[in-house]
């Protein structure tokens, strides 16, 4: 799976260009993204939810990867290991990365965030009732 050099975020084979960077994609990212070790700070079985934590760290300077996310987009929030997506930061990150989330997650319960889903083509994150997604112009089911 391609990545974005700039981001991070996992795409889909045949993806060449990151919709939120306008990045070409790469095969895999360099170790000048981590300093030391890819520690994982977040699991979830939700794409938007591990999608909202990566913009949180990214946000504040932590460069983060995800594993599995366009696999999870695909099983729609099935709750096996298959469907499961990670955050990954530099071990040097980790403990600030942690903090971060919890607090996020502490400030923000779960029934007042915003509601996303993943384009199953391109992988961005789309608001919920979207026609079709602004990056690749894919339809969706309503």
């Amino acid at each position: 799976m391609p990545f974005c050099p700039v981001c991070g975020y996992e795409y889909e084979q045949g993806i060449e260009m990151c919709p939120d960077c306008e990045a070409e994609l790469v095969d895999r990212l360099s170790e000048e993204h981590f300093d030391g070790d890819m520690v994982e700070v977040f699991c979830s079985y939700s794409s938007p939810e591990a999608g909202m934590v990566k913009e949180l760290l990214y946000n504040e300077g932590i460069f983060s990867a995800t594993s599995n996310e366009f696999m999870s987009a695909i099983l729609g929030g099935t709750l096996s290991e298959a469907s499961e997506v990670r955050v990954w930061v530099s071990e040097d990150d980790a403990g600030r990365a942690r903090d971060l989330i919890e607090t996020y997650i502490e400030d923000n319960p779960l029934e007042e965030r915003e509601e996303y889903v993943i384009c199953s083509h391109c992988g961005a994150q789309v608001e919920e009732g979207a026609e079709f997604c602004p990056y690749c112009g894919e339809g969706f089911e309503s």
